[in-house]
C-alpha cells in the first residue's frame, strides 16, 4: 500500500494503525499526488490511500492520473472534511473507498482490507447519505428482484434483522456491538453471514439493495 498525505502527523498515525495489521504492508509514503506517481513508477502497489486536499496534486487529481494506468491500484480517499460532492466524485471516478480521518483505526484498516479484496468501503457516517444519491437502476446490479429480496429478508432471524437495520443506519460493527450489547466479533460474523445470504460482496451493496427493496 502507498500512503499519501502532506501531513507528517497523519502519516505517522496511519503507520501505527497499519502496524497492527499483519496482512497489510506499507510499501511507501508520499507527501502529495505528484510524488505518489513517481513512487508508483518505482514500486507498484495494490492500494493507494490518499488524502483529498493536498498542495500541488490533490487526491482527486491523483485518482484521475491513476485511471490512465494500465493496471491501476485500488484507490481509497481519506479526508478530514466529509463532503458529499467529493464522495460522489471519488466514486464516479472509480475510487473504491471513502473514509474519514476521524474513523476508528479498525474501520480504516477494514476499509483497506475490503478494497484490497476487490470490494468497496464507505465510511459508516457517509454510507447512509450515499444511498440517497444512488439511482434505482443500480438495484439491477445485484440481479435480484424485489420479491426475491423480500423472501430472503423474511428468512432472517430477529437478530439478523436488527443488525441489518443498524447497517442501513450507517453504524460500524463496533457501534452495532455497543447498541446490541454483543461482542464486535459476534457482529462481524453476523454481517458476513448477511452478505453471503443476500449474495453481495460489500456492506454498501447490501445497504443499497435493502433501501431499494423498500421494506
Amino acid at each position: 500500500m502507498l500512503l499519501v498525505d502532506d501531513d507528517c502527523a497523519v502519516l505517522l498515525a496511519l503507520g501505527k494503525y497499519f502496524s497492527l495489521a499483519d496482512d497489510i504492508q506499507i510499501v511507501s509514503e508520499a507527501r502529495d499526488g505528484a510524488e505518489a506517481l513517481i513512487k508508483l513508477d518505482c514500486e507498484p502497489v495494490d492500494v493507494v490511500l490518499a488524502d483529498i486536499y493536498m498542495p500541488d496534486l490533490g487526491g482527486i487529481e491523483l485518482l484521475r492520473s491513476l485511471r490512465e494506468m494500465e493496471n491501476p491500484p485500488a484507490f481509497v480517499a481519506m479526508t478530514a472534511f466529509d463532503d458529499d460532492e467529493i464522495m460522489l466524485e471519488v466514486l464516479a471516478l472509480g475510487g473504491a473507498g471513502y473514509i474519514i480521518k476521524s474513523d476508528r483505526p479498525q474501520e480504516i484498516i477494514a476499509a483497506v482490507r475490503d478494497v484490497a479484496k476487490g470490494g468497496t468501503n464507505i465510511s459508516p457516517q457517509a454510507l447512509s447519505r450515499l444511498v440517497g444519491y444512488i439511482p434505482k437502476t443500480m438495484n439491477s446490479a445485484v440481479c435480484l428482484s424485489q420479491s426475491t429480496i423480500s423472501e430472503l429478508y423474511r428468512c432472517l432471524t430477529s437478530v439478523e434483522k436488527r443488525i441489518l437495520f443498524h447497517l442501513c443506519g450507517g453504524l460500524s460493527n463496533s457501534e452495532i456491538a455497543s447498541a446490541m450489547h454483543y461482542s464486535e466479533i459476534t457482529v462481524k460474523k453476523h454481517v458476513s453471514k448477511l452478505l453471503s445470504h443476500f449474495g453481495v460482496s460489500s456492506r454498501l451493496n447490501l445497504v443499497v439493495m435493502i433501501y431499494h427493496a423498500k421494506f
